[in-house]
């Protein structure tokens, strides 16, 4: 393997940090002007930032080496002198990738850059390339997100696409929340409407025509993002049957050109009739065996119902501090090629929560921000996986059944 080339913006003080940066298996560029930082980043694996002359402050320079196109996707490592949380938020939010707090332990380092580098090197496989896509309705299309495994994070993809596609096109997208226990995409935004699916659902007899149900029921965000919000109450009956689902994903796409369709977990005639009208299928799945076995036996069941759903999607959410699964045993266990893996911090997702921001609003250069708008750009047709070149382990399909 090649080494992995470190670019460290910093002065005198970085000298402690230079023995581990530059030991054997890597190359060291170290830089003392940020000015340099754009030219001599290109060609390199990990960028750390340590010392930032003033006036810039440590989280200008991130939003500056992200501004940069060519730097958008390298990793980036901010030393900082302050272990305030609220600092270390702002550094994410600018495009940190990783935080480290002053004093520095040598072998805390050491595995961080590892861990950057791997991680990048895992994304440049599954790099998208150019491809031209279709939809069923010309001008109009459908995104159903949706996994057969509970807790992991169809809400957030959800809310955090949209979002991305809202930055193409403001006001031409819209947010269902189509899950039986609806009212988290809207509480995820911050948002309260008046009225919510349920509602549509009393008062539509017949159909609601594209003005009244833009006007009426669709409540917009900030984004630009127009939310029809999931009924908040609790219940022990289904949200709608089939033919109801269909009705209003139909009306909904009448009256907006794109919208993306939050489905849960649950699998049920609602979930199947929307899947059967999406142009564009996103199952996530998080790299835990529970996870993969479902997301595996729900590709089983959809083989054998023979239906007429799109190829599916498969976005990996990265919930665990720890990836034990490299893209290629999870492709191997599903049978299927891994489109995006979102990368997760819990601050900036415990901050998105509570707050009723979502990542790709608050932190737009994150590199959780950067991959939701990759996924856009694939669902849209700007984009598409390439081939992955990392080699796949053998027999991780045969835990699930048939391979």
């Amino acid at each position: 393997m090649a080494d992995t080339k470190i670019l460290l913006l910093g002065d005198a003080s970085s000298d402690p940090l230079v023995k581990v940066l530059g030991r054997p298996g890597r190359s060291l560029t170290r830089v003392e002007d940020p000015e340099q930082l754009a030219k001599a980043g290109v060609d390199h694996d990990v960028i750390v930032l340590d010392a930032v002359p003033p006036p810039r402050s440590l989280a200008d320079m991130c939003r500056e080496v992200r501004a940069v196109p060519a730097l958008s996707e390298v990793p980036v490592l901010a030393i900082s002198s302050t272990d305030e949380v609220e600092e270390r938020i702002r550094l994410l939010e600018a495009g940190a990738d990783d935080v480290m707090i002053r004093p520095i332990d040598d072998r805390e380092l050491d595995a961080r850059v590892e861990a950057l580098d791997l991680r990048h090197r895992r994304a440049k496989e599954l790099h998208p390339s150019t491809l031209v896509s279709t939809t069923r309705r010309p001008g109009r299309r459908m995104v159903a997100v949706y996994s057969p495994k509970g807790g992991v994070g169809t809400t957030t993809v959800s809310v955090n696409l949209a979002l991305a596609i809202a930055a193409r096109t403001p006001d031409q997208i819209a947010l269902v929340d189509l899950t039986p226990m609806g009212g988290n995409v809207a509480t995820c935004l911050d948002l309260r409407p008046k009225l919510t699916i349920a509602d549509l659902i009393r008062d539509s007899q017949g159909m609601v025509s594209p003005e009244i149900l833009k006007t009426t029921y669709l409540a917009r965000h900030e984004g630009g993002v127009l939310v029809l919000a999931g009924s908040p109450a609790t219940t022990t009956h289904p949200l709608m049957p089939g033919d109801e689902a269909s009705r209003i994903v139909e009306g909904v796409i009448s009256a907006v050109p794109t919208v993306v369709v939050d489905l849960g977990s649950h699998l049920d005639d609602r979930v199947m009739a929307a899947l059967d009208a999406a142009d564009d299928i996103v199952i996530v799945v998080t790299p835990d065996f529970p996870a993969l076995k479902a997301v595996h036996s729900f590709f089983e069941y959809l083989g054998e119902a023979g239906g007429k759903t799109s190829e599916p999607t498969v976005v990996v959410n990265e919930m665990y501090a720890l990836q034990t699964l490299t893209p290629g045993d999870i492709e191997t266990a599903l049978g299927r090629r891994v489109a995006i893996r979102i990368p997760y911090d819990p601050l900036l997702y415990l901050r998105a929560a509570n707050q009723g921001t979502p990542v790709f609003a608050s932190a737009p250069t994150s590199q959780p921000a950067r991959r939701y708008d990759q996924l856009a750009g694939i669902l849209l047709g700007e984009d598409a996986p390439g081939s992955a070149t990392e080699p796949r382990r053998r027999g991780l399909a045969g835990i699930f059944g048939r391979g």
